[in-house]
């Protein structure tokens, strides 16, 4: 996991603080309810990418996985890219589609790209792959960089 310190100042002024947790509920090793999840970056192309089964404790419907936590997963993909890439930032807007049910219980990749970088604001997009290769879901992210 990537530890950092950042202030994230809010368009009213306030700044707040911003620490990296092994209590993660997404990539915390030390969250004994987490997903627990690895990112593999491929800071060339300015990638990231996971693999993961869903249990179906995680469920929405029968054998389809929660849609939050599927945005959950394509939030968490955009977040930790821009934190690797050195610019720490919050979600400021995600945009889910989702195109079909994304089943538990079967192999899934979490990809995600940054597409844009502001003074202020990153861009980015990720997508849901299933384990026969088509898109689950896919979306685009606002983040405002925080100060590190």
């Amino acid at each position: 996991m990537n530890t950092f310190t950042a202030q994230l100042k809010l368009l009213d002024g306030e700044v707040i603080p911003l620490r990296s947790s092994e209590d993660c509920f997404v990539c915390g090793r030390q969250n004994p309810d987490g997903l627990r999840l690895s990112f593999a970056v491929d800071l060339d192309r300015q990638t990231i990418e996971t693999e993961w089964i869903p249990p179906g404790k995680y469920r929405g419907y029968s054998d389809v996985l929660h849609g939050g936590i599927v945005a959950l997963l394509l939030d968490e993909a955009v977040g930790k890219l821009a934190l690797s890439l050195g610019m720490p930032a919050v979600t400021a807007e995600l945009t889910v589609r989702y195109l079909r049910p994304v089943p538990t219980g079967q192999r899934l990749r979490v990809r995600a790209r940054i597409t844009e970088v502001k003074r202020r604001l990153l861009l980015g997009d990720a997508e849901v792959i299933l384990e026969d290769g088509t898109p689950g879901a896919k979306a685009t992210a606002k983040l405002m960089r925080a100060r590190p």
